[in-house]
């Protein structure tokens, strides 16, 4: 691996603002999408991915491979006229994240650290590799299609977030019946675990998913609907990383993606019913 610093004219072309990913969304131009661009036709065939406040975004053909290869979560970001596919993950330690992918299927990348007040340094891998062109095969027209996928999935969540506002009942068992199925699974792979794993692993996985299947029950007669979503959110991402653990725990067999999956799906549903709760006058 080498290590590139940047002359001056290369800090003062791909210089911007520090910029929180978790600020962003479409409706709101994402400034560093350009400075993506800029690198990704400087290292053509690389992974780009540019520094954005604590995180490290991809973009578009970067973000479709991400997503592909790691599995890593898109989000549709910029303008109306201008969208993005994004994908990003925590900055510290990329290097450990991207040389799989280098050195195990051969794809190099281009890492920009830094902020506009610091400059910023890139990096770039010098691993030979075997499919540099193989982000040259994400077409223009894959990622539109992706693209128009993510604004029609959007525009259901956003319409079936409404319609579940407006009808507490029907919010109610959408909520509950997304929960039971997850907690009966889970409880049935519980009960298969060997004693040690189960004790460790498996007792607060059922914690966890007992407070879950509660916040779910008591949300038609909340009070403070907001306040009861942020708490499932944060038992529904802690199931997420229990889940998440389950591949590397020895003589644990559980359907794994299939669990994740439905987590995942809940995660969604509570998300849109607190963004539009939140956004509702």
């Amino acid at each position: 691996m080498t290590e590139h610093t940047p002359t001056t004219d290369e800090l003062t072309e791909f210089s911007l603002r520090a910029f929180k990913g978790v600020d962003a969304g479409l409706g709101q131009a994402d400034p560093t999408a350009e400075i993506a661009r800029k690198l990704e036709a400087r290292y053509p065939g690389h992974l780009i991915l540019v520094q954005a406040g604590t995180f490290l975004h991809g973009y578009d053909r970067t973000a479709y491979a991400l997503s592909t290869l790691k599995r890593y979560q898109l989000k549709l970001v910029g303008t109306a006229a201008d969208p993005h596919l994004r994908v990003g993950f925590p900055a510290g330690n990329f290097k450990r994240r991207l040389w799989p992918i280098v050195s195990q299927i051969g794809i190099p990348y281009a890492v920009a650290l830094g902020t506009q007040a610091t400059g910023r340094t890139i990096y770039v891998s010098s691993q030979p590799t075997a499919n540099a062109d193989v982000l040259d095969a994400v077409s223009d027209q894959i990622l539109q299609d992706v693209i128009v996928e993510l604004r029609q999935r959007g525009e259901l969540n956003k319409a079936a977030a409404k319609q579940m506002l407006t009808n507490p009942e029907n919010t109610g068992f959408m909520l509950k019946a997304r929960a039971q199925d997850l907690d009966t699974l889970l409880l049935q792979d519980v009960l298969k675990m060997p004693r040690d794993i189960r004790t460790v692993f498996g007792e607060p996985l059922r914690a966890c998913m007992a407070r879950i299947v509660h916040g779910t029950m008591a949300y038609g007669l909340a009070d403070d609907k907001p306040a009861l979503l942020c708490a499932l959110s944060a038992d529904i991402d802690l199931i997420k990383h229990y889940l998440s653990q389950t591949p590397r725990l020895s003589h644990l067999k559980l359907n794994f993606e299939h669990r994740a999956g439905l987590a995942v799906e809940l995660g969604r549903l509570v998300g849109g019913l607190l963004r539009a709760a939140r956004s509702a006058p």
